[in-house]
């Protein structure tokens, strides 16, 4: 069994512990299903995937080898309104026109955050893999970008984005095994680098 660790850092707000308390229940869930994470820490909130890795390069310089994980929720703007997840590097720059066409969709644009509340439970800066426990209905389809699957470590967070979790694609796929649900393992469309002359 991997150990699992838990690295505190004393900057979280009072008010956050709630959240804080909600995150730790769901890495023993993890646990107790078998489910194992390599390492765990708290931080300050963080809204975006830079904020994030400004934080792990503080607290895990010894972790050399990870993903950071981007989250983007997005629907068709017409038709069957399907919802979608996708996961991918959070240095790639999606391109959603082309994204459209691996999807067989309509066009697609980011949902509400009405609509993501709904959905998964959540709020912008706070969208991972493990928000998808709360989709019984299973309405949000998830897309995974094939190139996670060679990553050492994936980092999400647990349900806080006050706290982040490093752990191993394969333990996410027994994750999706667990709770029934599907994936599309595709690579995905980047948006193209314009070259400015000088």
């Amino acid at each position: 069994m991997v150990d699992s660790h838990m690295i505190t850092d004393n900057t979280t707000n009072k008010n956050s512990w709630e959240k804080l308390k909600k995150a730790q229940i769901f890495c023993d869930y993890l646990e107790k299903k078998n489910i194992n994470y390599e390492y765990c820490f708290k931080h300050p909130e963080v809204l975006s995937c830079d904020e994030s890795e400004n934080y792990y390069q503080r607290f895990c310089s010894y972790v050399e080898k990870y993903t950071i994980c981007k989250n983007l929720v997005v629907h068709e703007r017409k038709g069957q309104h399907r919802k979608f997840l996708i996961i991918t590097d959070q240095s790639k720059q999606i391109d959603l026109k082309k994204l459209k066409e691996v999807l067989d969709s309509s066009k697609l644009e980011f949902i509400s955050e009405e609509e993501l509340a709904t959905l998964l439970n959540t709020y912008p800066g706070n969208v991972s893999v493990f928000n998808l426990l709360y989709d019984q209905e299973q309405q949000v389809e998830l897309i995974i970008d094939e190139e996670l699957l060679t990553s050492d470590l994936l980092v999400f967070h647990p349900l806080y984005n006050g706290m982040s979790m490093f752990i191993k694609p394969s333990e996410i796929m027994k994750f999706l095994k667990m709770i029934k649900r599907r994936s599309m393992m595709t690579e995905l469309p980047e948006k193209e680098q314009l070259c400015l002359r000088k």
